[in-house]
């Protein structure tokens, strides 16, 4: 009599994930940059996204906390600087990217 056991679920993922490592097909994990635009709108396109959504995010939080404690603008103004902020840093990393992407390999 045997007494192995059946794959479980997790031996079965892992035999699949080596596998397509080794593969290392076209359709590599997304990480940071993995996705870069390669034209000028695009990256326009990527800018006024990124600073956009810190404004509306902020902006939003800030609606709903002064909604929400009864602060009338206080956290609106408070949490759309703090959008703004974070837009404009979203802006400088993405910049600094298209930056590195520009410069030439040696």
């Amino acid at each position: 009599m045997s007494q192995d056991k059946p794959p479980t679920p997790l031996d079965d993922l892992g035999k699949r994930l080596s596998a397509l490592r080794r593969e290392g097909g076209a359709n590599q994990a997304a990480g940071p940059g993995a996705s870069t635009p390669k034209t000028a709108g695009g990256w326009a396109f990527r800018l006024s996204v990124e600073m956009v959504a810190g404004l509306v995010v902020g902006g939003g939080m800030g609606w709903l906390l002064d909604r929400w404690l009864g602060t009338s603008p206080v956290c609106l103004l408070v949490f759309f600087l703090l959008g703004a902020a974070a837009g404009t840093l979203n802006v400088f990393r993405t910049a600094k990217e298209m930056n590195r992407d520009d410069t030439p390999k040696s």
